[in-house]
């Protein structure tokens, strides 16, 4: 197994597009924090920031996403259009299913908005965030994977988690999985088709046919995901007919 350091992710992205420009760390705090800082410094679209592990990662609604050693953690920084911008969770989520059946062989499913199953519990998830800087729109890709994680040394997430080495039954190959999931992030993002993508997407979301519980603060909405949004918004019928939009929040298959 190769371990992921700048030598490991310089020889895995040779070739491709976004290699310019990569800052890769054995631990840091979040690498989201890092690349909206290298936004606010100007730095390219394309610009990479991996980790093999985070101390103070997060997930969606500001929650702590653990990623300890045995995680792959990647940030990439881009500069989207406005028709674009609301995709960029879509292209995330299906890069990252993509890339772990290629170098894994197993089956992945979404959970919506954006959790990597398999197996039904969860193996990566995405988080986006955009903001200005210099008075140019950015935004930030996360993605953070599972990917040698050994659960039995993370007993709080063991029961809704898992790992490719433990649905694999072996280590999986760390740069190798980068080189994929960047590939795929560079095909969808730059060859952008909007009904393409929200197709694709739509085709793996496991949540869609199920009965759900929507929560968002304060709010809670329970009925059958029938379908999304152009946007990606989650459409729920509720028990008496009314269909219900839920933009963000979690959900819980029941």
């Amino acid at each position: 197994m190769v371990p992921l350091d700048y030598r490991s992710v310089e020889n895995a992205l040779s070739g491709s597009r976004w290699n310019k420009t990569i800052l890769t760390y054995e631990s840091i705090g979040s690498t989201m924090d890092r690349a909206r800082e290298l936004a606010h410094k100007h730095a390219p679209e394309g610009t990479l920031v991996i980790a093999s592990e985070q101390t103070e990662g997060r997930g969606r609604l500001d929650r702590s996403w653990l990623s300890p050693q045995g995680s792959l953690s990647v940030s990439l920084l881009l500069y989207p259009s406005p028709e674009k911008l609301p995709h960029l969770s879509m292209i995330a989520g299906l890069a990252a299913a993509e890339a772990i059946e290629r170098v894994t062989s197993l089956k992945t499913d979404l959970k919506w908005p954006n959790d990597v199953l398999i197996n039904g519990r969860k193996v990566a998830g995405i988080l986006v965030e955009s903001g200005v800087a210099h008075g140019r729109n950015f935004a930030v890709i996360g993605i953070g994977v599972n990917v040698n994680l050994k659960l039995a040394d993370c007993p709080e997430i063991a029961t809704i988690a898992t790992s490719l080495s433990y649905e694999s039954g072996g280590a999986v190959d760390t740069p190798s999985l980068l080189r994929a999931l960047i590939d795929r992030i560079e095909k969808l993002y730059l060859s952008f088709d909007a009904d393409a993508i929200l197709a694709a997407w739509r085709s793996r979301l496991v949540t869609l046919g199920r009965q759900v519980r929507a929560t968002s603060g304060n709010s809670v909405v329970e009925g059958e995901a029938v379908d999304v949004t152009a946007d990606g918004a989650l459409i729920i019928r509720q028990s008496d007919g009314v269909l219900c939009t839920v933009v963000a929040g979690d959900v819980t298959l029941r």
